[in-house]
C-alpha cells in the first residue's frame, strides 16, 4: 500500500491501526475459540482482587499491572474468557501507536513505516497480540515508553519543570517495568545511561528519577535475598564458572531465538520447543537479507543521531540480556521480545536518514509482506490444532463445572491449569486450588486455605495434562491405604472424586499429659529441645484411631521435622511418623484427603492400635512447637455423619474467626484444624 508524501499525516496512524486490526483479525478469531490458559486466568482472577498480591499469584515474579489494566475492561464486559481476550487484543494494538511515536522521535518520515512494521510484525509478535503469555505485552509497552521518554528528556538542554516531570515519570515507569518483568532491565539501563550522558552539567536532576524508580521497583529488591526472589529465577549464574558454561552452551544456538524474533520460525504456543512452524525458505532468506542491509545502514546512519545510537544499543543489549539468565534457552523467545520495537523504529528510520521517505515506505512494505508470509504457517497451525491436545492442552472443562455444580460442590483440588481455569470460568462460584504449589513449593497459593477450610471438597485429576499430581490409579491406591470411602465420576478429560468420608470420627480428646499442648487452648504452645523427647504416658493402654498435631493459633507452626513413636508397654517403641522438610503424603484432614504442604497440621492414622506411651522428638532446634496434640479414640459407627458441615461456606475470614471463637468445639478435630487455618489469614 504505497503512501504518498502528500498523504495527510493525521490519517497515517489511524491507517496503521486499521491495517493492524485487519492483519490480526484471523489470529484473534483463533484466539477467541481457544480456552484461556491458566496464566491468563490468573490475571483475570487478580483483576477481581486488585490489592491481593505484589506478584503474579503463586509465582515469585511479576507485578499486578496486567490485572490493574484488565480490571476496567472486565468490569465493563463481565468476568468472562472473552473479556480477557479483548484486553490482550487491545494491548497488542497499543504497540502500533507506541512504535509510531518512537519512529517519529527519530524523524517524522519514519513514523508511519515504523507503525507499519508493528502493524504487520513477525509471527511471534502476532502470537503476542492474540494469545500472549501475560506480562509480556505490558513489558514491551513499558520498555517502549522508556525509550521515547529518554529521547524527549535528552533533547532538553536546560533543566525545567517539564523535564523534571518527565524524569519522575521515567523513574516510575522504569521501576514498574522492573517489577513487571526483569527482561525490561536492558531498556532501563540503556535509557538511564543515555539520560545521564545527555544531561551533562545538570546530571544532579537525574536524582528526581531515583526515588520513583526505587519505590516502584521495591517489590523486587525487597525480596532480592530471599529464596523466592525473581532475581534468583532470572539470575546471572553463580558461581562464575557456571555463567561461562551457560554462555558456551547457549551461544551456538543464539540464531534460534533471533530467528523467532525476525519471523523465521515461531512456536505454536509461547516457548514451545517441540511444536514450531517455519516460514517458507525463500521468505526466510529474504527477511535475513533485508535485515542484514538494515543493520549495516543503521550502523552508518546512527553515527549522526544520538537517539538512533541509543535504540541500536537497546536492541543489542536486549540480546545480551537474553543470554545471561540461567533460564534462557533457544526456545525462550519471550526473553528477547524487547529487541523488536527499537529494531522496527530503526529499520523505518535508516532509509530516511540515508535516502528518502519513499524508500523507507518500500522497505517497510517489503518487510511487512514477508512477515505476513512467514506468519501464515502459524495461523494455519492454530486453525488445525486440537485445543485438547499438545501443545495447547486446553480441553473444555464445562462438563466438569456442571458436574460440580449439580452436586453442590464449590471447592476442589486440581492441577495448575484446570484449577485456575475452573475458578475463573465459574466466576469464583467454584474455587479450585492446587493441593500444593507445583512450580514454586515455597510460594503460598491464593485459594489453598479456602479449599482446605471447606468440607464438601472434590478432587479433579486430568491424566492428559502433565502435572505432579498422581494418576487416578495411584491416587486411589493412596486413598485405600489411608482408609475412608469416596465416589468416582469420569467427566470428559477429567476424573472427579467426591463424597469423601474418612474412616475415623471427627471426635477428639485432649491429652492432659501434654501440658500446654493438651489444655484445649490453641493459643498455648509446647516446644521441644533438640533430641529431647516429649514423652506422654497413659495409665493404661488406649485403643487409638489416630493422633492429630495442631500448630498454635497465633504466631507459631509445627516443627518442620519431628518424629513420633508409640509403645503399648512403654518400653518397646515403634516409629509411626517421620516428618521431613519437603516431604509430602496424602492424609485425611477436615473430612477430606489432602497433601501435606504447610507445617500447621499433622494427622497420624493408628487404625485402632493400642498405645500406652507416645514419644515425640525433633532432630533440630525447634523454634516453633505444638499448639495441641489430640487423640482419636477407637472407632465411631457414625464417622460419616460426624464430619457434616456446621459453618456457612461463604463467610469472610474475619466472620469465620468470630464463629469459631464464639462456638468453640474443642472435641472436634475440624474445629482445631479450622482455627489454625483461620488465624493465619
Amino acid at each position: 500500500m504505497p503512501v504518498s508524501e502528500n498523504t495527510p499525516s493525521r490519517w497515517l496512524l489511524p491507517l496503521a491501526i486499521l491495517i493492524a486490526m485487519l492483519v490480526r483479525f484471523p489470529f484473534w478469531a483463533e484466539a477467541w475459540r481457544t480456552p484461556l490458559d491458566a496464566d491468563t486466568a490468573i490475571i483475570g482472577l487478580m483483576a477481581r482482587h486488585p490489592a491481593s498480591s505484589l506478584t503474579m499469584w503463586g509465582q515469585p515474579y511479576g507485578s499486578p499491572l496486567d490485572a490493574w489494566l484488565a480490571a476496567p475492561i472486565l468490569a465493563l464486559m463481565g468476568w468472562t474468557p472473552q473479556a480477557m481476550r479483548v484486553f490482550y487484543f487491545v494491548l497488542g494494538l497499543a504497540l502500533v501507536p507506541m512504535t509510531h511515536a518512537m519512529g517519529k522521535r527519530l524523524h517524522p518520515g519514519a513514523a508511519f513505516p515504523a507503525a507499519l512494521l508493528m502493524a504487520c510484525p513477525p509471527a511471534y509478535y502476532l502470537l503476542l497480540s492474540a494469545m500472549p503469555p501475560p506480562l509480556y505485552p505490558t513489558t514491551l509497552l513499558l520498555c517502549g515508553g522508556l525509550l521515547i521518554l529518554a529521547i524527549d528528556i535528552g533533547e532538553r538542554t536546560t533543566a525545567s519543570a517539564r523535564s523534571l516531570r518527565r524524569l519522575v515519570l521515567w523513574g516510575a515507569l522504569a521501576g514498574l517495568a522492573l517489577w513487571t518483568h526483569l527482561v525490561a532491565a536492558s531498556a532501563v539501563a540503556v535509557t538511564a545511561a543515555y539520560i545521564l550522558v545527555k544531561a551533562r552539567a545538570r546530571r544532579t536532576s537525574f536524582y528526581a528519577a531515583l526515588l520513583p524508580l526505587l519505590v516502584a521497583s521495591s517489590p523486587v529488591w525487597i525480596r532480592a535475598g530471599s529464596s523466592i526472589s525473581p532475581t534468583r529465577l532470572l539470575r546471572v549464574a553463580d558461581p562464575h564458572r557456571e555463567t561461562i558454561e551457560h554462555l558456551r552452551l547457549l551461544t551456538p544456538d543464539l540464531h534460534l531465538p533471533l530467528g523467532g524474533i525476525l519471523g523465521i520460525h515461531a512456536p505454536i504456543v509461547a516457548d514451545s520447543g517441540e511444536h514450531v512452524v517455519s516460514a517458507p525458505r525463500i521468505t526466510s532468506l529474504a527477511v535475513v537479507t533485508i535485515w542484514a542491509f538494515v543493520l549495516v545502514g543503521t550502523l552508518i546512519a546512527a553515527r549522526r543521531s544520538p537517539p538512533a545510537r541509543m535504540l541500536l544499543i537497546a536492541a543489542l543489549l536486549a540480546i545480551l540480556a537474553f543470554m545471561l539468565p540461567l533460564r534462557a534457552r533457544p526456545n525462550t523467545i519471550r526473553y528477547m521480545t524487547p529487541l523488536y520495537v527499537p529494531l522496527a523504529a530503526l529499520a523505518a528510520w535508516t532509509p530516511v536518514a540515508l535516502s528518502t521517505r519513499r524508500r523507507a515506505a518500500i522497505l517497510a512494505l517489503s518487510l511487512a509482506a514477508l512477515n505476513l508470509a512467514g506468519a501464515s504457517p502459524l495461523l494455519i497451525a492454530w486453525h488445525r490444532a486440537d485445543r485438547d491436545k499438545a501443545p495447547f492442552l486446553l480441553p473444555d472443562l464445562s462438563g466438569v463445572r456442571r458436574a460440580l455444580e449439580n452436586r453442590g460442590i464449590r471447592r476442589a483440588y486440581a492441577s495448575y491449569g484446570p484449577a485456575y481455569r475452573l475458578t475463573y470460568e465459574s466466576g469464583e462460584r467454584i474455587i479450585v486450588s492446587q493441593p500444593r504449589n507445583e512450580r514454586f513449593p515455597r510460594m503460598k497459593l491464593p485459594y489453598h486455605d479456602e479449599v482446605r477450610f471447606a468440607k464438601n471438597v472434590a478432587w479433579i485429576l486430568t491424566p492428559a495434562i502433565p502435572s505432579d499430581l498422581p494418576a487416578p490409579d495411584t491416587f486411589e491406591s493412596a486413598l485405600r491405604a489411608t482408609g475412608g470411602t469416596w465416589r468416582r465420576l469420569d467427566v470428559g478429560p477429567a476424573v472427579l472424586y467426591f463424597d469423601f468420608a474418612p474412616s475415623r470420627s471427627s471426635k477428639v480428646m485432649t491429652i492432659q499429659a501434654a501440658g500446654c499442648a493438651g489444655n484445649g487452648d490453641p493459643g498455648s504452645t509446647v516446644t521441644l529441645a533438640p533430641r529431647s523427647p516429649l514423652l506422654l504416658r497413659f495409665a493404661r493402654p488406649v485403643k487409638m484411631a489416630g493422633l492429630a498435631f495442631v500448630d498454635a493459633a497465633r504466631g507459631s507452626t509445627l516443627p518442620a521435622e519431628f518424629d513420633v513413636d508409640v509403645s503399648e508397654d512403654g518400653k518397646r517403641f515403634e516409629r509411626v511418623h517421620e516428618r521431613r522438610r519437603r516431604g509430602y503424603g496424602l492424609w485425611w484432614a477436615n473430612g477430606h484427603p489432602e497433601y501435606v504442604t504447610d507445617p500447621d497440621f499433622c494427622v497420624i492414622d493408628l487404625d485402632g492400635q493400642r498405645v500406652g506411651a507416645i514419644r515425640v522428638t525433633t532432630p533440630e532446634e525447634a523454634r516453633d512447637g505444638f499448639g495441641e496434640i489430640l487423640l482419636h479414640v477407637g472407632g465411631d459407627d457414625a464417622a460419616n455423619r460426624s464430619w457434616m458441615e456446621w459453618l456457612p461456606l461463604d463467610l469472610t475470614w474475619n466472620a469465620r474467626r468470630q464463629a469459631l471463637a464464639g462456638d468453640p468445639r474443642r472435641d472436634r478435630e475440624d474445629w482445631h484444624y479450622r482455627s489454625a487455618i483461620a488465624q493465619r489469614q
